[in-house]
């Protein structure tokens, strides 16, 4: 009798089965980081999260084709390369500064590494091509080298967010450009100036951020996946445009579930880098053992928000304490 494991879905907003596309084969892709700068206590949470997924899948017994990606050119990564080297094209190099340091800090963490871990400009031809495939479905429009995704071609757009449209379209974080169709139509391809970046049929540019995560997953997955993840902060718009993409190209359910693991939160506000109020894992690491904190995220739900707080840390470090020391005892003992 197989064991019937049940997942709650943001798309659902309510617990369902998950139940493989392909026979016992789960197909996971969780969005990665954007490696500007070194990864804080957030993005901990969240991958320690994934990994626990990951390891309980494999557990009990299905083979995890798992997929997490690096955005490795970004808006913050070429700004990052401007301070850093005064030149944009720097960018490699901050990503792989970055990268390096993501990757330090997960395997601190006892994070397994994943499947698949595709980088963004490894993945060039596939993203223009799935751009391109938007386009000539009639999804996609192109303006003076850039490419935008076109919402009002997409009905169920919002669904995943439980976003209204007409409420998004006068919030304050719409970027206005009055050649867009629609303020709410989100770039697939930005311009840049000639010979800059990469070249597209459309000129030389670079992809837009959403854009990046629907090729890869296409790519290492296939057209539908078993469960996409990532922190709270995706579900909207990332994960919505993502959802809006693929299944534009597809025409199919792009994942049976959607997981989202909640904020980390100094002082009541979600941290952020652009909130200046986060504390980087090599920060914490100073202070306490990584598998402290990898204590104190699973001790705590994933879908409620968790208020950091170095008291908290302690208490978690004498508990994790008293069950190294239970277990080690227990070992002792079975051999005598």
């Amino acid at each position: 009798m197989s064991l019937m494991i049940s997942f709650y879905s943001t798309l659902s907003a309510s617990k369902q089965p998950l139940t493989p596309l392909h026979n016992k084969t789960i197909l996971m892709y969780v969005c990665g980081i954007t490696p500007y700068d070194h990864a804080h206590i957030g993005h901990g949470r969240v991958f320690v999260t994934f990994d626990l997924v990951f390891r309980f899948l494999k557990a009990v017994g299905h083979e995890v084709h798992y997929a997490r990606n690096f955005t490795d050119i970004d808006d913050k990564i070429i700004n990052r390369a401007i301070k850093d080297f005064d030149n944009p094209q720097a960018y490699h190099e901050i990503a792989q500064r970055y990268m390096h340091s993501f990757s330090q800090d997960m395997k601190a963490l006892a994070v397994l590494k994943p499947i698949h871990e595709p980088l963004v400009t490894e993945n060039i031809p596939e993203i223009i091509s799935f751009v391109q495939s938007l386009i000539d479905s009639g999804h996609a429009y192109e303006i003076d080298g850039d490419v935008y995704f076109s919402i009002n071609s997409f009905p169920s757009y919002g669904i995943l967010s439980k976003q209204r449209l007409d409420e998004l379209r006068v919030g304050a974080r719409v970027e206005v450009d009055s050649r867009k169709k629609d303020p709410l139509d989100f770039a697939l391809w930005k311009s840049e100036p000639e010979g800059s970046f990469f070249k597209s049929p459309w000129g030389y540019g670079r992809p837009g951020w959403h854009i990046e995560c629907s090729a890869m997953a296409y790519k290492y997955l296939g057209k539908q996946i078993d469960l996409h993840g990532g922190g709270a902060d995706l579900a909207f718009p990332h994960h919505e445009n993502e959802r809006a993409q693929t299944e534009s190209v597809t025409n199919l359910p792009f994942s049976s579930c959607w997981m989202h693991c909640a904020f980390v939160r100094v002082n009541k506000e979600k941290m952020s880098k652009s909130l200046d109020n986060f504390f980087t894992l090599q920060d914490v690491f100073k202070q306490f053992e990584p598998m402290v904190i990898r204590y104190y995220y699973l001790i705590h739900f994933y879908r409620t928000p968790l208020d950091f707080s170095i008291d908290d840390i302690k208490a978690a470090q004498k508990a994790y304490q008293r069950l190294c020391t239970y277990f080690q005892d227990s070992q002792t003992a079975a051999l005598l």
